[in-house]
């Protein structure tokens, strides 16, 4: 009856309707079937929607593609990583030699002393040793001059050796490190007792006799050099205004007032004296030519 309901409203319907007609037709026939398409239909719509205008990014895939596709390089895969071995190798180490240097870039080498500088340190040594000892009392200023000649030949006729006035390394190794005398070993025996208190008996003799006979040379030795150092000093006070006095090596009252005077123009301690320093003074004011 519902096909008849049906074939009458198709049969009154106009003929101009056409599908639109047929398709409203097909809806009232079927209810059910009508609505799951409409379903389908609604649901196909929006997927399609969806992909072709809700995407902010670039499909894939589109279905109508209106710009060229990027394409994107496929990310290159990370190399795997070496198994750790069970045994790991100790790399031994290497010594990276160290560069040397060329001998422009070379620290310079320290300077040698020259002849000269040799010479006057070890005159300006046995000078040293000599006014330790006694024998000399000028200047320690490593110069060969006539006192340390002096004092040298004091020293080596003192001493028992060849007199030559020559300062030598080995004079003053001979003056640091004196040589003990030694006394000859006399064995006891009663026969020859008597002998051998003799014989030591005469080798202290003779010592005795040689130091005395330094201590007497060390004596003229420094009257001499006392003498020598007033003549030095009358001299230089004649030639600078301050005598007439008498050039005879004696520390005499009018040698004594003209030292003083000379102390007392040139800021000098009033002595008196003509002493080692008053000389120098000389020398440096040119009153007396080095020697």
């Amino acid at each position: 009856m519902a096909r008849k309901s049906g074939q009458s409203r198709k049969a009154a319907a106009p003929q101009g309707d056409g599908m639109v007609a047929e398709l409203i037709d097909r809806v009232f026939e079927n209810p059910a079937s009508s609505g799951g398409l409409m379903v389908v239909a609604l649901t196909a719509t929006a997927i399609v929607s969806n992909a072709m205008f809700l995407q902010s990014g670039h499909h894939p895939d589109p279905l109508f593609s209106t710009r060229p596709a990027i394409t994107r390089q496929a990310a290159k895969p990370l190399p795997a990583a070496n198994p750790p071995s069970a045994i790991q190798q100790v790399q031994p180490l290497v010594l990276v030699p160290l560069p040397r240097l060329s001998p422009a870039h070379a620290p310079p080498a320290p300077p040698q002393p020259s002849a000269a500088d040799v010479a006057a340190q070890l005159t300006t040594g046995i000078q040293r040793e000599l006014a330790r000892l006694g024998l000399y009392q000028g200047a320690i200023d490593g110069k060969q001059g006539p006192r340390t000649a002096a004092a040298i030949s004091a020293y080596e006729r003192a001493a028992g050796v060849p007199v030559t006035g020559i300062p030598t390394p080995e004079l003053l190794d001979a003056m640091k490190h004196p040589q003990p005398v030694r006394l000859p070993v006399v064995p006891v025996d009663t026969t020859t007792q008597t002998d051998s208190i003799g014989e030591a008996a005469a080798l202290d003799q003779r010592e005795r006799e040689r130091a005395a006979s330094i201590a007497a040379a060390q004596q003229t030795r420094i009257e001499t050099e006392t003498q020598q150092n007033y003549r030095i000093v009358q001299g230089a006070l004649n030639r600078i205004g301050y005598g007439p006095i008498m050039v005879d090596g004696e520390a005499s009252t009018e040698t004594a007032d003209a030292i003083r005077r000379f102390e007392l123009d040139n800021g000098l301690p009033l002595d008196g004296e003509a002493t080692d320093d008053l000389i120098k003074h000389m020398i440096a004011i040119g009153a007396i030519k080095p020697t």
